[in-house]
């Protein structure tokens, strides 16, 4: 079912929006607010979402299209079936020239007990192929574990224990994807940014918010809710309206770790 490593990464570069080199084929720029502005907020985290996805995260699509049980599925096996729609005009913002949808074979790895996507190329059809890039599943888990950590994503995976059970799971995604066609697209940043504009303590201009790197504008959004939340704690503490003994000593420190 594929590999899984907890990558750990240099948060202080991620603060000040340097690029993260996963591979030799695979660099992660971090784009500015005013980047995805330019790029298009809707577009960004739809191929965000593609990109960083999880088997149950497409139970009904990938039963209804490939006939696929999501729980037997890996997500270097759904990021490989992803890649064919993932083009470079999709990526560009986070990718640069890297195309995703030209690693098209499959291949593993004996040595390390690995999968790999290759992208291949060939002179000519009497030429043999040659391999011009890899991702194998350790690049992949790197790539999206650095992607999910730079915007705050969380996954949430679900298993069906059962026939019964995964029918009923995968007809209640169906239906939600129905629900979902009429409803309107509601931006993520834009009542984030209002909120932090109104916030007392944020600092940022509107308009310096355009070079601000996606990473330090969500450290600040959960750094403020930090913040207001232990200054509360201090102000019943010192009124006397709540009991400390029960509360862990870590809440009273606002400049915690955020994560």
């Amino acid at each position: 079912m594929g590999k899984q490593t907890e990558f750990q990464y240099d948060e202080l570069q991620m603060f000040f929006g340097d690029d993260y080199k996963v591979s030799d084929y695979i660099t992660i720029h971090q784009p500015t607010v005013g980047e995805i502005m330019a790029f298009g907020e809707r577009r960004y985290y739809s191929m965000l979402t593609q990109l960083c996805a999880i088997p149950s995260d497409m139970k009904s699509t990938l039963w209804d299209v490939l006939e696929v049980d999501w729980n037997k599925m890996s997500d270097f096996e759904l990021f490989a079936f992803n890649c064919h729609s993932l083009r470079p005009q999709d990526t560009s913002i986070i990718l640069g020239d890297l195309d995703l949808s030209t690693y098209t074979h499959s291949v593993k790895d004996k040595e390390n007990d690995e999968f790999a996507l290759l992208q291949c190329s060939q002179a000519d059809e009497n030429s043999p192929p040659e391999i011009t890039g890899i991702i194998t599943e350790s690049d992949y888990y790197n790539m999206v574990g650095y992607l999910r950590k730079l915007h705050g994503f969380t996954i949430k995976r679900e298993k069906a224990r059962n026939r019964i059970t995964r029918d009923v799971m995968i007809e209640e995604d169906r239906q939600k994807i129905e629900l979902s066609k009429n409803k309107s697209y509601v931006s993520q940043l834009k009542n984030l940014i209002s909120a932090m504009l109104t916030y007392p303590g944020f600092k940022y201009k509107k308009s310096e918010l355009r070079e601000c790197g996606i990473y330090e504008f969500m450290d600040a959004v959960q750094r403020s809710q930090i913040y207001v939340s232990t200054d509360a704690l201090l102000h019943g503490m010192y009124s006397g309206m709540i009991d400390t003994k029960k509360i862990n000593k870590k809440q009273f420190n606002w400049m915690r770790d955020v994560s």
